[in-house]
């Protein structure tokens, strides 16, 4: 180990975590909530004890870091458990990462201690309003409400992540081999069956796609620029339909996500099924969607 290596301060090897990180392949949000956290832990540290470097940082002084006003209080009030679960989280993985390049011999964030927070159930649309905004769209004839149709059916259809949505080329719909391609978390290639009616929507968009796109264009959905896009404008069309819709959930595209699964276990009644679909690696992961039809089940057998 380089003496430069040893004497890294924990702003400094923040950097470096984040660069290995990025090589992995993680998202840039992720990296992103890593340095902001790890960072705002720094400063805290700096202040406690000035010119530390990693491997003088003892499980004392991170007590002392999350004790402190800056790391307990946010400028909008005391910090979430949730916000505070995530730092935690960053540390441990950060001491985790600096114990095998070498930076730390000892791992002083072992003792910090994670309580499991509880989980809150996301926000889905029920089968009624899913055919509600969808019967809105069937009624429309222009091509960018034909795009913002087609978008809206493969999130319902495919589960798929916005930004995966959003990455969508021509070139990744393979409508004889019943499937379409993205790249999932981690730059992973995943292959996502397409259903038949979702398929001669598909046909159709892409037939018109063709015709209105300019040739270099790869991008599946274009704007009225011709560009590709990008995930807010995405979020601000399903939005639009919602309201036309009369749907007055605060639902977001990841919200179509939590939708095609809560609709496909209430369908299969198989948590595995559902877990291969949406690409979770952990099935606990997936576990959430038995708890959201037990709650409709419940809600029918009051109506009875």
């Amino acid at each position: 180990m380089s003496n430069r290596t040893a004497d890294l301060d924990l702003a400094g090897a923040t950097e470096a975590f984040c660069a290995s990180l990025s090589a992995e392949g993680r998202s840039p949000a992720t990296i992103a909530a890593y340095r902001r956290d790890l960072a705002l832990l720094a400063r805290v540290a700096e202040k406690l004890a000035a010119g530390i470097i990693c491997r003088e940082i003892t499980p004392g002084l991170l007590d002392q870091v999350f004790s402190s006003e800056a790391v307990a209080d946010s400028e909008r009030g005391p910090r979430s458990a949730a916000s505070l679960h995530r730092m935690k989280a960053a540390l441990r993985a950060f001491f985790a990462w600096a114990i095998d390049v070498g930076i730390v011999d000892d791992n002083p964030a072992r003792s910090i201690r994670m309580h499991r927070l509880p989980r809150k159930l996301p926000v889905f649309l029920t089968v009624g309003e899913k055919k509600r905004l969808l019967k809105e769209l069937k009624g429309r004839t222009d091509f960018p409400a034909f795009r913002d149709r087609a978008m809206i059916e493969v999130l319902l259809g495919t589960g798929i992540r916005l930004g995966e949505l959003a990455a969508l080329d021509m070139d990744d719909i393979d409508l004889d081999a019943k499937h379409l391609r993205v790249w999932a978390k981690g730059n992973v290639p995943q292959v996502k069956f397409i259903k038949t009616d979702l398929r001669t929507l598909l046909r159709r968009y892409l037939a018109e796609r063709r015709r209105r796109g300019r040739p270099e264009m790869e991008a599946l959905f274009l704007s009225n620029r011709d560009s590709r896009l990008c995930q807010r404008q995405i979020a601000n069309r399903l939005a639009h339909w919602l309201r036309k819709a009369g749907i007055e959930k605060e639902l977001t595209p990841h919200g179509m996500r939590h939708t095609f699964a809560t609709h496909l276990y209430g369908a299969t009644n198989d948590l595995l099924v559902v877990q291969r679909a949406l690409g979770h690696r952990d099935v606990s992961t997936t576990q959430i969607y038995t708890h959201l039809v037990d709650g409709q089940l419940e809600e029918a057998l009051e109506r009875l």
